[in-house]
């Protein structure tokens, strides 16, 4: 039986960490080493044979010791195998785990849908000083056809844009990141508690993918061109994340229920999942909802 080895930042073959993530059953854009380098000062990683199953480990420094955290942005993580096998072999899971209880004293990050159980069976009949949390995250399944896939929006949801639907509203792609980053700070800085720092990320972040090709910047306009809603779409195989988005004081959720409503028609019937990466906070997971949204949740592990 090959054994779990533990790399370091620098020992990473980034070539082959990249070609399990793109190849994984339960591949996640957020697992890719750019994405990752941008995301957290530092990453290391478990790895099992020749990269045939991988799991990131996001380090913050301390002065005594090290801390395993989650970062922002960077919804699911966890291990990552283009084999299903390793994917659900127990031995895998008791080796990371006790490695991780072995090796570091505090740590917290989240753990993909897919291998959600696994880590629960283990924690559970092992390792009593680790705790777990479910954590919410909404999926809607894009390969119906629109009408059936409106009707099963909410009441609140149809009534939004019914009330909106003889607004002479646009939506057409935004080429401009600094009026992007502006209303981001300007309407969703406070309530998520962004300092600078975290612009940095989230502006490297759209500015990367945008030069990769993998997301796009949409925004719904009034008559008078003034800006209602925006969103930052990040795509990764069949896979559109909503990673991004705002809506200005000019309209509240209306605004970014015509925006994702435009989006839903346009990407429908294709073989994808809208994720709104859900929400623990009421509000926000009941305006997700509304669209027909389904949960598809993953944990947050802590010592």
């Amino acid at each position: 039986m090959r054994k779990i080895k533990f790399l370091c930042n620098k020992e990473i073959n980034r070539i082959k960490w990249d070609d399990c993530i793109q190849s994984s059953v339960n591949s996640k854009i957020y697992a890719f080493s750019w994405y990752l380098d941008i995301v957290s000062d530092t990453w290391d990683c478990l790895v099992y044979g020749n990269y045939d199953l991988v799991f990131p480990i996001v380090v913050k420094k301390n002065i005594l010791f090290n801390k395993i955290t989650h970062p922002l942005f960077c919804q699911q993580l966890g291990p990552f195998s283009s084999s299903s096998s390793l994917l659900k072999d127990p031995k895998i899971y008791a080796d990371i785990i006790t490695f991780l209880d072995k090796n570091y004293k505090n740590f917290e990050f989240a753990i993909n849908h897919d291998c959600a159980q696994m880590f629960k069976a283990r924690i559970e009949s092992k390792h009593a000083n680790i705790k777990y949390v479910d954590r919410i995250n909404l999926e809607l399944n894009l390969s119906k056809d629109y009408r059936v896939i409106f009707n099963n929006y909410s009441n609140n949801t149809k009534r939004h844009l019914k009330k909106n639907q003889d607004c002479n509203f646009s939506i057409r792609l935004m080429n401009d990141l600094d009026t992007f980053m502006n209303i981001l700070k300007q309407y969703v800085g406070d309530k998520a508690n962004l300092k600078s720092n975290h612009y940095s990320v989230i502006r490297d972040l759209i500015s990367i993918s945008l030069d990769q090709g993998l997301g796009y910047l949409s925004a719904l306009y009034n008559h008078k061109k003034e800006v209602l809603a925006i969103s930052f779409i990040l795509t990764h195989q069949n896979r559109d994340i909503l990673l991004f988005n705002a809506s200005t004081k000019l309209i509240e959720f209306n605004a970014m229920t015509v925006l994702v409503d435009d989006y839903i028609q346009k990407e429908c019937l294709k073989n994808k999942v809208l994720d709104f990466e859900g929400s623990n906070i009421p509000g926000v997971k009941r305006f997700y909802k509304g669209f027909g949204a389904l949960e598809r949740n993953y944990i947050n592990i802590q010592k």
